[in-house]
């Protein structure tokens, strides 16, 4: 099943880095990425989407149910992959937050997958936000998928220059 996991993964990054390509972009859309907006005007992982709370509570979750695989602050272990870092970040650019949080919630945690609470989910997706270094908002993430699908993951800080 690990072994399965570390696949899928791998299979993803490698698919996502194909995908994934810099174009062109308009003063205005350059604007919008500095808000951390895409040019479709939906919010990005850069327009704190969680709270430094929220984060809090996901570092208690993965320190009991994810540090096993994925190692102290979710940067690597025996079984599982790295949730930090340029990689882990490629490797969802251009799906929703809702796309991770819902693989999270049904494959996670390995040995017992399905068994996490959507406030758990979203606790822990929002503290493996807060290692990747992307800033907190006001307001906690929310669990609903809705919701979570207009929230787009973005590898890279956008930049503030116009």
């Amino acid at each position: 099943m690990r072994q399965l996991t570390t696949l899928v993964l791998s299979v993803a990054a490698v698919a996502m880095l194909c995908v994934y390509a810099s174009a062109a972009q308009s003063p205005q859309a350059k604007e919008s990425k500095s808000l951390g907006v895409q040019e479709s005007g939906s919010p990005t992982v850069w327009s704190g989407v969680y709270t430094e709370a929220q984060a809090y509570r996901g570092e208690k979750v993965a320190d009991t149910t994810c540090i096993g695989c994925h190692g102290p602050k979710l940067d690597g272990g025996d079984s599982g992959p790295k949730l930090v870092g340029d990689e882990f970040l490629s490797a969802w650019t251009s799906q929703s937050v809702g796309e991770l949080f819902s693989w999270m919630q049904e494959a996670m945690p390995a040995e017992a997958p399905g068994t996490l609470s959507k406030d758990d989910t979203a606790a822990v997706l929002a503290y493996i936000l807060q290692l990747n270094k992307i800033p907190a908002g006001k307001v906690d993430l929310p669990t609903d998928r809705a919701a979570l699908d207009r929230i787009r993951v973005v590898a890279q800080k956008p930049s503030n220059s116009q």
